[in-house]
């Protein structure tokens, strides 16, 4: 390696002294323009202006000579303050240079280093993060040794093993917390993920029977409804039937006893506690009321599925009979 050795920059000042008759000049010039500070002095409109400009005439002239003479005077140091800017602009050019090629030097070394580091991680064989996500960049630096970064490699990897078998004991939110620790590898975080899904599910579930309970009450008032509607409808029937009797010169209640004797068959599905149907069934019973039990199915594709598995001939609806099915 070639050192450059600038010696000490030298020079030889001489304190610049300007010999000029400036002194007389302003003794003179002080002189001259006492009579325009003068009381007395009233000009008229052309004489002032003529003094006017006469006035300006010399300080421009004045001004002009001044700066030629300080251009002359600062020449030597402008030329001074050029050469060192040149010096000092070729000087950090080489630095540049230089820079760059350490920069290049340590990116490489850097870059080993990375390698290194990935080829150990890859001999652990593990895959639920890859190295990015526990990555510390002051690995990369020159002062930290590799010995001490298998170190942390390999507790940043317990740490995560530990965390996962950790969440896998919390029921039923155990896959969700797990997934969203990978995503994060917040412990904390991922806790506060677990109880704040137990708190929705918990809306949820809340939301849910009260959907069932609201729906419940809809129908059995919608039912209500209906059999007020339909005993308005019998006591109309009722009333007809008389009139039939009385047109047909038949004994009145002749029509509504055909009628009692007609058999009608309806389709109806029940939703209740297990208690609560088994009594409808006894009551249905006890009335002499005959009744099939049924399947509700989402569509006649499963309907056809299970009546095939159940050996059940005829048409297929979503609706289907099963015999001697409890």
């Amino acid at each position: 390696m070639n050192e450059l050795v600038l010696s000490e920059l030298k020079t030889d000042i001489s304190v610049g002294t300007i010999t000029s008759n400036a002194h007389e000049l302003l003794n003179i010039v002080k002189k001259g323009v006492e009579k325009y500070h003068d009381e007395g002095y009233i000009p008229n409109e052309p004489e002032a202006k003529s003094d006017r400009a006469e006035l300006n005439r010399l300080e421009k002239a004045i001004a002009t000579q001044a700066q030629t003479i300080k251009a002359a005077y600062n020449a030597p140091l402008e030329e001074f303050n050029n050469t060192v800017a040149e010096i000092r602009a070729t000087i950090k050019d080489a630095v540049t240079t230089v820079d760059g090629a350490v920069k290049s030097y340590e990116e490489r070394q850097k870059s080993a280093k990375r390698e290194e580091i990935q080829a150990y991680f890859n001999t652990k064989n593990f895959e639920l993060v890859p190295l990015d996500r526990i990555f510390d960049q002051k690995w990369l630096n020159k002062g930290t040794k590799i010995k001490d970064i298998k170190s942390e490699i390999d507790d940043a990897i317990a740490k995560i093993y530990q965390d996962i078998e950790v969440l896998e004991r919390i029921p039923d939110h155990g896959t969700a917390a797990k997934a969203f620790y990978l995503e994060h590898l917040d412990m904390s975080a991922a806790l506060f993920q677990v109880d704040l899904l137990k708190k929705n599910a918990e809306k949820l579930a809340k939301e849910q029977a009260g959907r069932v309970e609201r729906k419940t009450q809809e129908q059995c008032e919608q039912n209500d409804k209906t059999e007020r509607q339909e005993k308005v409808d019998a006591s109309k029937e009722a009333r007809s039937q008389i009139f039939v009797d009385e047109a047909l010169g038949l004994p009145e209640g002749t029509t509504a006893a055909q009628s009692k004797s007609e058999v009608i068959e309806c389709t109806l599905t029940f939703s209740g506690t297990k208690e609560q149907l088994l009594k409808l069934r006894e009551y249905m019973t006890s009335r002499g009321i005959p009744y099939r039990k049924g399947l509700v199915l989402d569509n006649p594709d499963d309907a056809r599925v299970v009546a095939k598995n159940k050996n059940v001939a005829g048409k297929i609806y979503s609706f289907i009979y099963i015999p001697n099915v409890v």
